[in-house]
């Protein structure tokens, strides 16, 4: 990660001004891409507050005093990371011995201290607007108006495609989920529950190394419930099941659905498939870079409505991902993102009926100059389970 934290710093930077010396960020996401470092500490508690500092060539971390262990792993340098509030390590004489010592009691002092550690700078100091204006207004304090830009705009050029090094990382996440869908193609048995196929996945995810983020098996009436957690209800013979997961590889994510059968589907549930995959296929024969992004929505809107469902509706057919689950653009009505080379998208097709059922399909590509670079791999068919 470190390795591709540089590659995506240089990248960064190629996007800004050529007079911004340091970013500055707080949002957790552009931290990460920055940094490279990603915080359990954020999923413990979303309200938590921590920074990066970045030049072109380094980064430094402001963080709880509790994260700083974690932090201090990841970076290998306790210069690089300055402590706020109140935690404790103990270490032994070859350990970090600078954790000893208090750390700052809030985060605006620690915040300070990270500034003064880099010294004097020639240039600007970007700052990130993205998560709120705490940032914002400590480096309006200490270099005043002047000396300060906004560089918020700039993380979504960058982050808008994705580096060979990060495509490698979806493509990970995303391979782990399909293990986990393979495991239930093999093993999965009528009278098993809606968690006993969950379990599969995440047990597959945890044991290909990535951090499990939704996991959604619903069979039944249930699969109509868009997303929601699964439950120990006993899947029928006959029922739609309905699966959509992802988890995540160093902070990027995977996400896909697919739908199941329990013995042979029933002619209605192979019809409303059918169109729902007609949809899927369609955005799938027209991407491609300098499409704009609302184009693949109108064509699979069309492709479902003219397969069997005329009454098909959607709010969006298809999101980007990286370091987000649903990252830019969207692909529904009103977005009209140019897609350049090297996006990644995921595109979908659900569709839900109240107290019958639900399917999806959804599948991870990477955009090229003349079409798509797949990124999941599994069967899009309707999926029957013997």
């Amino acid at each position: 990660m470190k390795v591709l934290a540089s590659e995506l710093r240089e990248k960064f930077f190629r996007e800004t001004p050529d007079d911004i010396a340091i970013v500055v960020s707080s949002d957790p996401t552009n931290k990460a891409y920055l940094s490279g470092y990603v915080s359990m500490a954020h999923d413990l508690a979303p309200s938590y507050r921590s920074a990066v500092l970045a030049s072109r060539d380094r980064a430094s971390l402001v963080v709880s005093a509790a994260d700083a262990g974690p932090a201090f792993e990841f970076v290998g340098e306790t210069g690089l990371i300055h402590r706020y509030g109140e935690f404790y390590f103990e270490t032994t004489e070859n350990g970090p011995t600078d954790f000893l010592r208090p750390a700052e009691r809030d985060f605006a002092t620690a915040f300070r201290k990270a500034i003064d550690a880099i010294g004097p700078t020639d240039g600007l100091i970007g700052v990130d607007r993205t998560n709120d204006d705490v940032v914002w207004d400590l480096c309006r304090k200490i270099f005043g108006e002047r000396r300060i830009a906004d560089v918020s705009r700039y993380f979504g050029a960058a982050r808008a495609t994705k580096s060979p090094g990060e495509v490698a990382r979806l493509r990970e996440a995303t391979k782990l989920v399909e293990d986990g869908y393979r495991r239930i193609i093999e093993h999965a048995r009528s009278g098993m529950t809606e968690i006993d196929l969950a379990t599969m996945i995440t047990d597959a995810m945890v044991a290909g190394g990535a951090v499990p983020r939704f996991v959604s098996v619903t069979s039944g009436p249930r699969s109509a419930l868009a997303d929601t957690y699964s439950t120990r209800r006993v899947i029928a013979r006959g029922e739609t099941i309905r699966i959509d997961a992802g988890c995540t590889v160093d902070g990027y994510w995977s996400d896909m659905a697919r739908t199941f059968v329990f013995g042979e589907p029933d002619a209605r549930q192979m019809r409303t498939y059918a169109a729902l995959l007609a949809g899927l296929e369609e955005q799938l024969a027209t991407v491609r870079a300098g499409v704009p992004a609302h184009v693949l929505f109108d064509v699979a809107m069309k492709a479902v409505q003219s397969n069997g469902l005329p009454n098909y509706r959607r709010q969006h057919c298809g999101h980007g991902i990286g370091l987000r689950s649903y990252d830019s653009p969207t692909i529904n009505a009103t977005d009209t993102t140019v897609l350049i080379e090297g996006m990644c998208l995921c595109l979908e097709t659900p569709y839900y009926t109240l107290g019958l059922d639900g399917m999806m399909v959804e599948d991870t590509i990477r955009v090229t100059v003349d079409g798509y670079e797949p990124i999941t791999t599994l069967s899009r068919e309707l999926l029957v389970l013997s």
